[in-house]
């Protein structure tokens, strides 16, 4: 803001403008930020902007509790879990039902190793690009459990069990003399048996599922020299809970050696500290013995962000135990993974699940004070949590669903929604507003939308090219205009989107002194747009504290690719345009003008607002 006394006239320019501050008392923030700011959003100079509009592409007919995608052969897939049912869909054409059978719960996926993994609290699905199914249904990696196996049992542990099959190997060191072999573990009642002599199948043999025995009818041939494993059996072996143990995970991520190579899962309410980490490029194989329990059984894993080479794991807040973790990867001298925990940080946590995103390599996520971040102290080294939201904390933290608030990062901004179809902006291009001298120890600036339904984000990226989508409670999924030129960008489904901006509640310094606002010489500058208008309202204690509008008028350009005939102008000035008040207003302690657009496909920003006014007696009350 700058100030020009003259003649006994005081000029005051709002210009500069950063974000919206809810943080304090609308006459105490900054001249340069707006404690009245409902979807703006800063332009590529910094200067506020009505939000882009959105619109409804899909209608499923069901709650929407996931969207996700990826590349499949140059081909972009997306799918959507809509009530009981997953669908592959396109802006245009009918959705397809890939599965039914679905939990009503959010889902989350990630891609790895040509699929979509997908968990959902009710089951761990997989999508190829063609086909979508339940991993533990079929297809799951089966390990090879024992092997160097005498006929009579023993033998060496090999790999772990999968949670996600009830199938297992044992390879057995043949003699050409035994013909019953004993099994690791029972063989279930039901399920199919499989065995190979010498990587031949072979189907000549009879089992005895209660004591773990396979008979053949001739005995095995023995290697030609030493002791080989020369018979492999193949069966199922249920154990009790452990498929459950992956089917419930709501929180899916990447991790790995240099690479992120492994899927981790959590999330399971009955094992709410632990979590599971894939083979090497393999979801299919969950080994039993490859979970770690992360702090207190008491507080559950809520998410997980990358640090550097380490892994985030950050668990809910009780007040006592650590609430952030880091896994770090390395390998052995034998080339074998070792993952490694350490305890960081304690007392801040996480509140949902569906608030972890990197916005340009910050870590974030949601805890009951606002958006944190993970970062690490400029001075020790050690890290430490970091509050980025702080301009919109006051109404953020009131919201009363945060524990279903979901992020996304689209064009360097961080979009937390919650389901009350509010949206919080972290605006990552915005110059950053720094608290001390410690380069970590920042604010973004902040914005604030209503109207967006989102219950679930997706991000489909293409080059450079960011498309936002996001599905709604009643089915629908729905696109940010990106993709329309026209000012039908602008609407929300057709609606108008209301836009407002506001100065601070100002006392010009001067509380205790009486001003006069002139009639001549305010203005507000407002950004050239096709099609545009602005409502200006004043509020001032003289005026008890209510809006009073005085000022407003459309400010079209001409454009003949998008004509109104109602409203047509010959203006072809594209240069901001004014709108004066033309009003005074007399002895205020404090003033506020407030700049508003509620018009469907219209576009709405401001530059700059310039307000005379003199001052006079002392106020007496």
């Amino acid at each position: 803001m700058g100030k020009k006394r003259g003649a006994g006239i005081t000029r005051t320019q709002y210009a500069a403008f950063r974000g919206a501050d809810f943080s304090t008392d609308p006459s105490l923030v900054e001249s340069c930020r707006s404690p009245l700011c409902t979807n703006i959003v800063a332009d590529g100079g910094g200067m506020p902007q009505k939000r882009l509009g959105w619109r409804t592409v899909q209608n499923l007919g069901d709650t929407v509790y996931g969207l996700f995608g990826a590349e499949f052969g140059g081909t972009v897939k997306s799918l959507a879990h809509a009530g009981t049912k997953l669908y592959v869909w396109a802006d245009d054409g009918t959705p397809t039902v890939l599965l039914s059978g679905l939990p009503r719960h959010k889902s989350r996926a990630v891609f790895l190793a040509g699929k979509l993994w997908i968990v959902t609290g009710g089951g761990f699905y997989s999508y190829d690009g063609a086909e979508a199914k339940r991993v533990s249904a079929s297809g799951a990696y089966i390990p090879t459990t024992t092997i160097t196996r005498s006929p009579s049992g023993g033998g060496v542990s090999y790999e772990a069990v999968n949670l996600l099959t009830p199938y297992r190997k044992n390879a057995f060191q043949t003699d050409g003399e035994s013909v019953t072999f004993t099994l690791d573990g029972e063989i279930d009642t039901s399920g199919t048996v499989r065995a190979w002599v010498w990587g031949e199948e072979v189907t000549a043999f009879t089992l005895d599922r209660a004591a773990g025995t396979i008979t053949f009818a001739s005995a095995p041939a023995a290697p030609d020299a030493g002791a080989s494993d020369g018979l492999v059996v193949q069966f199922p072996h249920t154990v009790e809970g452990y498929a459950e143990r992956i089917d419930k995970c709501t929180i899916i991520t990447t991790y790995g050696v240099g690479s992120n190579d492994r899927v981790v899962l959590s999330g399971n309410p009955d094992c709410p500290n632990l979590d599971w980490m894939s083979g090497l490029n393999d979801p299919t194989y969950m080994p039993d013995l490859g979970y770690a329990a992360v702090g207190s059984e008491a507080t559950p894993i809520r998410g997980y962000c990358r640090i550097g080479s380490s892994l985030g794991i950050v668990k809910a807040d009780d007040g006592s135990d650590s609430t952030v973790f880091l896994r770090s990867a390395a390998l052995s001298e034998d080339g074998e993974a070792v993952f490694t925990l350490q305890q960081t940080i304690a007392g801040v946590g996480a509140v949902a699940p569906g608030s972890f995103a990197s916005l340009l390599d910050d870590p974030l996520f949601l805890s009951r004070s606002g958006a944190a971040a993970i970062t690490s102290s400029s001075l020790t080294g050690e890290k430490i949590i970091q509050n980025r939201s702080l301009y919109l904390n006051a109404q953020l933290t009131k919201e009363p669903s945060l524990p279903e608030a979901e992020a996304a990062v689209w064009q360097d901004m961080y979009l937390l929604a919650v389901p009350e179809g509010h949206v919080y902006v972290l605006h990552g291009r915005q110059t950053k507003t720094f608290r001390s001298a410690a380069l970590s120890d920042f604010v973004y600036e902040g914005f604030y939308w209503e109207n967006v339904p989102a219950l679930c984000w997706y991000v489909q990226r293409s080059g450079a090219d960011e498309e936002l989508y996001f599905g709604t409670a009643d089915g629908r999924i729905c696109k940010f205009n990106t993709d329309i030129e026209d000012m039908s960008r602008y609407s929300d489904d057709g609606e108008a989107i209301s836009a407002v901006w506001a100065t601070k509640y100002d006392d010009d310094g001067t509380p205790a002194v009486l001003k006069t606002l002139l009639k001549r010489g305010c203005c507000v500058t407002i950004k050239p747009y096709a099609r545009s208008s602005a409502e200006v309202y004043i509020r001032a204690d003289r005026t008890g504290g209510h809006e009073k509008r005085v000022a407003g008028k459309p400010m079209d350009i001409l454009d003949f690719s998008d004509v109104d005939f109602e409203r047509i102008t010959f203006n072809t000035d594209e240069s901001p345009q004014e709108i004066f008040l033309n009003r005074k207003v007399k002895n205020y302690k404090r003033l506020q003008i407030i700049v508003r657009n509620a018009e469907p496909n219209e576009g709405f920003g401001i530059f700059q607002i310039t307000k005379h006014y003199v001052t006079g007696n002392y106020a007496k009350r």
